[in-house]
């Protein structure tokens, strides 16, 4: 007769099956995952166009500065304007320190117009064009005419006069 053939089901633990069937399982979970998360992230895509327009309110604002620095003063009368310029951009410098990352769409939108024309102005600036124009005063000519007006006044005998005032 045949040998009869016992199996046994005390199978001993496999580790690497166990790890197997784990990274299997947390393959399907990221996957679900982000099969739920992605339409989310693309409705949220304004968070991006925000902060893209935050980082152009940024850069156009470190274009002034940059472009300020570089103003050759040619005249006193540039040399104001750029005093001006930079002491503005000095002050917008530390408020958007302070506040740049608590900066809301609104105000990126306020402050964008106003950041753009600083920068136009820092342009302008260093192609040497001016926005005022020096009016020195001559007041030679005024004084001169109230000084004829008096010394013809003086010549004129006053016919109020009395004699021992002659």
């Amino acid at each position: 007769m045949a040998q009869k053939i016992e199996y046994s089901a005390n199978f001993k633990r496999n580790y690497v099956a166990f790890f197997a069937f784990f990274l299997f399982a947390v393959m399907i979970f990221s996957e679900f995952f982000l099969a739920v998360s992605i339409p989310v992230f693309v409705q949220r895509e304004n968070a991006y166009a925000e902060e893209i327009r935050k980082r152009e309110l940024l850069m156009t604002f470190d274009h002034a500065r940059q472009t300020c620095r570089e103003i050759k003063e040619s005249s006193e009368i540039i040399a104001l304007e750029k005093k001006l310029l930079s002491d503005t951009l000095d002050h917008l410098a530390i408020y958007l320190r302070k506040e740049s990352g608590k900066l809301t769409v609104e105000d990126v939108n306020n402050l964008y117009p106003h950041v753009k024309k600083l920068d136009r102005v820092a342009l302008r600036l260093k192609a040497g064009k001016t926005f005022s124009k020096e009016s020195k005063l001559n007041s030679g000519r005024y004084i001169n005419r109230l000084l004829n007006k008096r010394k013809i006044q003086t010549d004129i005998p006053d016919n109020n006069q009395t004699e021992t005032d002659k």
